[in-house]
């Protein structure tokens, strides 16, 4: 080999083993910030557990304070994230996918900031603790997402990963951990948070989430979040009661959805309401939430997480008006605009349909529990393959694989006819960020205009490089 050549083959040999060190060491800082989103994920569950426990035995034990506790911490909440935590209001979901569809400095700065990321961090069990009906699973989301993005200050990560990658696996990141489903993480990572967008460097950023679910089974062992189930249902003998429960929870998602909307839009007399008296409307929410939970006692407080996994493993009934109540006590604490997520109440008004229809029709309630389950997510959500697998891998049954799949796809093409795309998109879609002349970000608008505008619906692409 000539002695130039030689030379040049030598330099090109140095430059390509600095850069594959760089490389590792940018890898193990993304990896690195994974793990810390799964410890604060792992915290963030306990605190919220705590609150909510907390909740239910005051209301035993002092009732007439735990119905006074709602109308005076929404809007107490709300003033908190209004005034000092911008961005931390409502899910924390529909901010992530706004960031990863315009991932501008500055609309990162105000819904993926340090004070959007302290606000969900530190709020949202206050609401929990006062009876909100919302769950911690959209918030750690947003909590993922904030932290992940913020790595992408560092120039050799910014030059590595680009932003929206770094988001999307920030909130998978959240969601693997939340519910220790490492699967569930990657598939919403792809059908919800990635729709329509491509993934740079995509086996480093899987790889993250896993991490992050992985922190979540070694703190919390190997636990299913609704506990173990071995309920099993004859495709041949229930056919029809199958198909009859995935086109009505593809109603009940859908008619869900639109409620919530509904009750955010400007158009509409409550949304008008909500848009002039942020803080009364609240506090009447709140109202509403004590009134409802007088009349049908304390599982109108909370995700409901509780009552859906006693009924799961121990057999426990479930009133025929949980779901109904869920419902209504879920819409109401989202139209509040005070931190807390819809994603866990969500499983369990489906939870408490399938209890309700399987009295109906004289089936076993386990198995069309979890089928009701995954058809309101999907046809919330409308990302059947995720509902399925976050289910799946929640109560460890995999009789139950062909029923799921079935409902979730046929409750999402029922929902569709109704809500016209996944509820997160059409929040994020609509949410309007007012910057102010000094750069100072006023409070998020959420304003519900065209729904329609949401609705296109593709399979997202991935980019491995």
């Amino acid at each position: 080999m000539p002695f130039n050549s030689k030379s040049k083959w030598i330099a090109q040999s140095a430059r390509l083993s600095r850069f594959m060190a760089d490389r590792g060491m940018i890898v193990s800082v993304i990896y690195a910030f994974s793990l810390l989103v799964g410890f604060l994920a792992v915290g963030f569950a306990w605190m919220s557990d705590f609150a909510g426990e907390w909740n239910k035995e005051l209301f035993a034990e002092h009732m007439w304070i735990a119905l006074a506790l709602p109308p005076i911490v929404l809007p107490a909440a709300l003033w908190l994230v209004n005034t000092y935590f911008w961005g931390a209001g409502g899910s924390g979901i529909p901010q992530a996918i706004k960031v990863t569809k315009h991932p501008k400095p500055r609309l990162i700065q105000h819904l993926l900031g340090p004070r959007a990321f302290f606000g969900k961090l530190l709020v949202t069990p206050f609401v929990i603790a006062a009876g909100a009906a919302a769950g911690r699973e959209g918030p750690t989301v947003q909590i993922g997402a904030a932290l992940m993005a913020y790595t992408g200050r560092f120039p050799g990560i910014a030059k590595l990963f680009d932003t929206r990658s770094l988001i999307i696996a920030g909130g998978a990141a959240g969601v693997a951990a939340a519910f220790n489903t490492p699967l569930g993480g990657l598939m919403f990572a792809f059908e919800e948070l990635g729709r329509r967008k491509t993934m740079r460097h995509t086996s480093a950023l899987l790889m993250a989430i896993v991490l992050a679910g992985l922190v979540a089974l070694i703190l919390q062992g190997n636990y299913s979040y609704f506990g173990y189930s071995n309920a099993t249902i004859d495709w041949g003998e229930e056919w029809f009661t199958i198909f009859s429960l995935a086109i009505l929870t593809g109603i009940v998602g859908g008619l869900y959805g639109r409620s919530m909307l509904i009750l955010v839009s400007s158009k509409s007399r409550l949304g008008a309401l909500r848009s002039k008296y942020p803080y009364r409307f609240a506090a009447c929410c709140g109202l509403t939430l004590s009134a409802m939970a007088l009349v049908f006692g304390a599982e109108v407080f909370g995700a409901g997480y509780e009552e859906t996994k006693a009924a799961l493993q121990d057999s426990q009934d479930l009133s025929p008006m949980f779901w109904l109540t869920k419902m209504a006590a879920t819409v109401i604490s989202f139209a509040s605009g005070a931190p807390g997520g819809v994603f866990s109440p969500t499983l369990s008004i489906g939870a408490g349909f399938g209890h309700f229809f399987a009295n109906l029709t004289n089936s076993e309630t386990a198995p069309l529990m979890l089928l009701a389950m995954v058809g309101v997510l999907s046809a919330v959500t409308h990302c059947p393959i995720t509902a399925f697998v976050i289910v799946l891998e929640m109560v460890d049954n995999h009789d139950l694989v062909m029923p799921l799949i079935f409902v979730s796809a046929i409750s999402t093409q029922v929902s569709k006819r109704i809500l016209p795309a996944s509820i997160y998109h059409l929040l994020a879609n609509q949410i309007k960020v007012n910057f102010a002349a000094n750069e100072t970000p006023a409070p998020a608008q959420t304003v519900i205009d065209s729904p329609k505008d949401a609705a296109a619906d593709s399979t997202p692409a991935v980019e491995k490089k």
